[in-house]
Order: C-alpha cells, then structure tokens, then sequence
C-alpha cells in the first residue's frame, strides 16, 4: 500500500482554520480580567465615595490611581459613581472595555492647579 499525500488544498485549509482558532482566541482574550496587567487591576474600583485620585494617564487617555486626599498629586474627589450624568462643574471618568462603560464616576477638582 502506498502513503496518500495530502493536498495543498487540505494544507491550506487546515492552515486558515487555525489561523480563525487564534484569531478568536486572542481576540476575546484580550479583554481579560484575571491578571496583574489586566484592565481591571488598574482601574479604581476600589474607587469610593470621597476618595481622591490622581491621572497618571493623560487627559486623551486618562488612568486614575486612588491616592491619600492630603497628598498634594491629588487632583479630583469622587463625588458619586455610575449616575447618568455628572453635575455641572464635574467631571466623568469612565473605565470602557470594547466600546462598553464598565465603570463611571463624577469627579470634584480637589484644588486649582
């Protein structure tokens, strides 16, 4: 009995298919939330009512950290989380993942800079 060759066609489409298996796996893991550097270690959920918190971010991109409200990098206070809208004078921050809100506060300047 001889050994049959595959055909490049078989290749090929064996090829595409896990090309499209890690696609799909990349793609929806990208959103993951379980490790160190994920998304949700560095928003502030821990973000609460009357805390301060400093952008370490830039204003495009901004990255709130909760720090101590006597530390003089402290630039806003949580005045109230996940409203609809904010009052007039705060300002909203909104931690997204694909396009969804995830997270939302309104924020106080704590000082004039």
């Amino acid at each position: 009995m001889s050994q049959q060759r595959q055909s490049p066609l078989v290749k090929v489409a064996a090829l595409l298919i896990a090309a499209v298996v890690a696609g799909v796996w990349m793609y929806t893991s990208r959103g993951n939330t379980t490790g160190p550097d994920s998304e949700s270690a560095k928003q502030p959920a821990a973000a609460e009512i009357g805390d301060c918190v400093q952008n370490t971010g830039s204003q495009d991109s901004p990255d709130m950290e909760v720090i101590d409200c006597g530390d003089a990098k402290a630039e806003y206070k949580v005045a109230s989380q996940g409203l609809a809208e904010c009052e007039p004078g705060q300002s909203r921050y909104e931690q997204t993942r694909r396009g969804r809100v995830q997270f939302s506060m309104c924020l106080t300047e704590v000082g004039a800079k």
